[in-house]
């Protein structure tokens, strides 16, 4: 299970041997195509076959296999050897020259993918083992090799909708056979080319980008359940703001605290008192200093020394 670039390596010796390593990068190229490769002794070049087709994921574990016989090392995807080929290498003039010792003994699986595109793998159910004798001398027949695209393939357990980029990578895949069929045709080598030569570069980019999977909550926030715990956390969100305003000595939480006792009050007893009611009628001025403590607090009385 992995976003692109799962790469498996076959090796004489438990380490990458430059000149007598295979490496089979699976979704290389942002999960755009399958690239097997054994670089020659010298680092710089190598020999190397591309095949278009989106074959990773990332939301399902997805089988492949891998078949080397005779010089020939082909990949594939599904549980059946041989079948739904993805890709081949044809290096059978190496495998008469190499010595036996240089045979290959040893798998490396890791992820080839560089920078932000890496992503840890999740692998499972790995069996290696020789060729069964029941092929006889002819080994394991392997078909021949088409493009797979992992997200339209019912049997590989593809989703019932299909990819939204999928009409694109369809004709990518298509420009891609014209361009090998050319390089055939010519004699020349072909190299597999990239989404810019055949699309705009916004629908290049968007190949490229192979997105990940989007977040998902799980969640019904407009459930009754959902709306009762919402309701249950601002209340206790309230209830601490109110006690940190009284730790400050907030005279005014105080008086809200107040106004929520005066309002319970008045809806027990039907309304609101005619003495309460009276209190809050304004004060005639000759009245005044006959109530004076209870406008003391509003009066302003001017320098004694405009008293005379």
């Amino acid at each position: 299970m992995a976003r692109e670039c799962v790469t498996v390596a076959l090796s004489p010796h438990p380490y990458f041997d430059m000149g007598k390593t295979y490496a089979i990068h699976l979704g290389a190229a942002g999960n755009l195509s399958t690239v097997i490769r054994r670089r020659l002794p010298s680092g710089n070049e190598a020999i190397d076959s591309t095949f278009p087709g989106r074959i990773c994921t990332d939301d399902r574990f997805t089988s492949y296999w891998i078949v080397l016989q005779d010089g020939v090392l082909s990949a594939g995807v599904g549980t059946c050897p041989g079948k739904k080929c993805i890709a081949t290498l044809d290096d059978r003039l190496y495998h008469q020259l190499r010595s036996g010792v240089d045979a290959c003994k040893f798998v490396g699986i890791g992820n080839s993918a560089l920078g932000r595109h890496a992503r840890d793998l999740k692998v499972r159910n790995v069996s290696v083992m020789p060729l069964p004798s029941l092929f006889g001398m002819g080994g394991v027949p392997v078909d021949k090799v088409e493009a797979v695209n992992i997200d339209q393939d019912d049997s590989l357990g593809a989703s019932s909708a299909a990819a939204p980029d999928a009409e694109l990578l369809s004709e990518y895949k298509r420009e891609c056979a014209k361009a090998k069929a050319r390089a055939e045709k010519f004699g020349t080598e072909y190299k597999q080319p990239p989404p810019d030569a055949f699309f705009k570069w916004s629908e290049a980019r968007r190949l490229r980008a192979n997105p990940e999977k989007g977040f998902v909550t799980g969640i019904d926030v407009m459930s009754a359940e959902e709306k009762a715990k919402a309701e249950r956390r601002k209340a206790r969100f309230a209830e601490d703001e109110k006690n940190r305003k009284r730790e400050r000595g907030d005279d005014v939480e105080e008086g809200e605290d107040a106004k929520d006792n005066m309002d319970e009050a008045e809806a027990g007893k039907g309304g609101p008192s005619k003495e309460d009611e009276n209190r809050n009628d304004p004060i005639l001025i000759e009245h005044s200093w006959d109530n004076e403590d209870l406008v003391v607090g509003q009066r302003f009385d001017p320098p004694q020394h405009l008293w005379t």
